[in-house]
């Protein structure tokens, strides 16, 4: 992709970036950092403390050595994600805008590009890349347009919520939704919105946004079968001319997943058989030893049954041959 030179009118920034921050001051320098090396600097960051309790964080944000083009406010009573998006989007006066969670990290051309890619695509909301875990997860998440797209995104959210999109693009679908039941999944409704009203998604086929998997991360919370139940019921109501429109593919589309799920279940099974005879066969093996080993497999299946089907079923498939 060739180098855009992109300059905002008068001090007006290009580029908005909002940052919530409740309770991750730990990482938070990490994030500032990788903004610091951005090829691409016309931005403004806006650090938003909101209502912190954790006093590591609190002493953080305080000690802060912030660069010009950034600022801190605190927030007297928590908004939650998506309020603080709202507030602080709302008063943004640049053309993009990015939220950027302080557990992230950017690659260095990852603005740069972004900016780029949005210049040559008018009718595109937003712009992805492809992602790279870390923390408790690794590897890279490979997005790509056709899935970024209806019907498939009626089905299941292919689209990140940390990437750079239009100004106009929020204000035209009056922000995100600020309801608790959508908690954890507001991004997937947010795009819903956008896609709605006819913008299509964008992807740069590039791994340049660094993902932190944390144990207790929102997405991981909204993922627990009792809530994203909740949440899809209550996105599925909100978006039900959309998802009538496109009935056919959407009922295909779950029927799929749950049969992916209910394979993935019967092989992860009869592997768990099998390794549990293999372990009773093996004398160096005392029962003490071998009920804890088979109550970690079985929680691993549960985790993967739950939350990640297509996962499970491809290792299972790897470990196979």
């Amino acid at each position: 992709m060739a180098k855009i030179n992109f300059q905002s009118t008068s001090k007006v920034p290009a580029v908005s970036i909002i940052m919530p921050c409740y309770n991750l001051g730990k990482y938070i320098e990490d994030a500032i950092e990788s903004l610091l090396k951005q090829t691409f600097q016309d931005f403004h960051l806006t650090i938003v403390d909101d209502a912190s309790t954790d006093p590591e964080t609190k002493r953080i944000l305080s000690n802060l050595a912030l660069p010009e083009n950034a600022s801190l406010v605190t927030e007297k009573k928590n908004l939650g994600l998506s309020g603080v998006r709202n507030k602080y989007i709302l008063r943004a006066k640049s053309k993009y805008v990015f939220s950027f969670d302080p557990d992230d990290i950017l690659k260095p051309t990852f603005l740069e590009k972004s900016v780029a890619y949005l210049e040559s695509n008018l009718k595109k909301a937003a712009v992805a890349t492809w992602l790279e875990k870390f923390g408790i997860e690794s590897g890279v998440v490979k997005l790509n347009e056709e899935l970024a797209s209806l019907p498939s995104m009626l089905i299941s959210n292919h689209y990140l919520g940390s990437c750079v999109f239009r100004k106009e693009v929020f204000s035209e679908v009056g922000g995100y939704d600020t309801a608790q039941v959508v908690y954890g999944a507001e991004d997937y409704d947010f795009w819903l919105s956008v896609l709605e009203k006819g913008w299509s998604l964008g992807v740069i086929e590039e791994p340049l946004f660094k993902y932190r998997r944390l144990a207790n991360s929102s997405s991981s919370q909204s993922s627990k079968p009792e809530k994203s139940v909740q949440w899809r019921k209550y996105i599925i109501e909100k978006h039900i001319d959309l998802y009538s429109k496109n009935i056919l593919a959407v009922v295909v589309g779950f029927e799929k997943r749950a049969s992916e799920s209910h394979a993935g279940y019967i092989d992860t099974s009869r592997k768990l058989t099998s390794i549990s005879q293999d372990y009773k066969e093996l004398h160096t093996y005392v029962e003490a030893d071998l009920i804890p080993e088979l109550n970690r497999y079985k929680k691993t299946i549960n985790r993967l049954r739950f939350f990640r089907p297509r996962y499970y079923i491809n290792k299972l498939k790897a470990h196979s041959k």
